[in-house]
């Protein structure tokens, strides 16, 4: 991850790092400055529809939109986070993306009761002050370090969010993020486990310490989903050993290398999580069967957790085909 203070090409992090960038419109914001340059009146500002206030000195205009690079998984809710992100630096350029909004425009997940609206930025100025509707300003000391350009914007680095986010987050919840952060949810790894472990860890007075700690021993590369990560940890809180992400499994009817999303080797069992898209999208739900298919040729059992599964019942049938080959004496 590159940190410090000279700023990185957007594009190039996106294509190098986090895969591919979608060229879609999005309106750039403007101040009163910039009036002059666009052939805008305040009038004009004040009563035509096309003109939208983001902040108190900040507008867009909705009717004309540039083509800008963002991540091909960017939803509306990105976009308007990036638009406010561009808009508060306008009229405090030294500003980045902090706590929740750094979550959302890295990609990385967090729960639903965290889903505000408001816009998170992070300073290194411990006097600043900031007094706006819907803006949250949290001040780091370090915070010269610990930041990063990205889509034009900067956001706090991966570390910091984690610090920043650890007193409001369970500590599975941290494990979500780490997950993502350091597999391939937004595209590809943001930073390496070791890295984050030691950036985190290197905090002085670092706030949540061992809930950070247990989060960071927990979290796995390569992880594609929370949904993923939550059945790992619920198998490991369950009294079964903790599973491999992605266990490599040659088929020689294939001819390929096989990745289940959880699996014991040793065993020969492995653990799928379909989500939704598993069942609406026909491609994916055709590879699932050809998958299970190779893997049941090698002689592996295949099992399935969805969200409305009785995780009763999944655990009587882990448990039972475990102790057939061998595991849970």
């Amino acid at each position: 991850m590159v940190t410090g203070g000279d700023p990185v090409d957007a594009s190039l992090m996106w294509n190098s790092r986090n895969g591919p960038v979608a060229l879609r419109p999005v309106p750039t914001p403007f101040t009163a400055k910039d009036l002059p340059r666009r052939g805008v009146t305040h009038y004009a500002l004040s009563f035509e529809p096309r003109y939208e206030q983001v902040f108190r000195g900040v507008w867009i205009d909705t009717s004309d939109a540039d083509a800008v690079p963002v991540p091909a998984w960017a939803d509306s809710r990105w976009n308007r986070a990036w638009i406010e992100l561009r808009s508060i630096r306008l009229l405090h350029p030294g500003l980045a993306g902090g706590h929740a909004t750094a979550a959302r425009l890295y990609g990385l997940p967090l729960p639903n009761r965290m889903n505000s609206e408001d816009l998170h930025v992070s300073t290194g100025d411990m006097a600043m002050r900031i007094e706006r509707p819907g803006v949250r300003l949290h001040r780091r000391r370090r915070f010269a370090s610990e930041h990063i350009a990205l889509l034009d914007v900067s956001l706090v680095t991966v570390p910091l969010l984690l610090v920043e986010l650890a007193p409001d987050l369970t500590r599975d919840e941290l494990v979500q993020l780490g997950d993502a952060a350091i597999g391939r949810q937004a595209g590809a790894p943001y930073i390496s486990l070791d890295e984050l472990k030691r950036s985190v860890l290197d905090h002085p007075r670092l706030r949540s310490r061992d809930k950070l700690e247990e989060a960071l021993s927990l979290m796995r590369p390569t992880v594609d989903s929370p949904r993923e990560t939550w059945l790992r940890l619920w198998l490991i809180a369950n009294g079964f050993p903790e599973p491999a992400v992605h266990p490599a499994v040659p088929s020689e009817v294939g001819r390929c290398i096989l990745h289940p999303d959880l699996g014991y080797p040793e065993l020969r069992i492995a653990i799928e999580y379909e989500g939704d898209h598993h069942r609406t999208s026909p491609d994916a739900f055709a590879a699932d069967i050809r998958r299970r298919e190779l893997l049941e040729a090698e002689g592996w059992v295949v099992l399935r957790v969805a969200k409305r599964t009785d995780m009763g019942a999944f655990s009587r049938s882990l448990s039972t085909h475990m102790a057939r080959r061998g595991g849970l004496q």
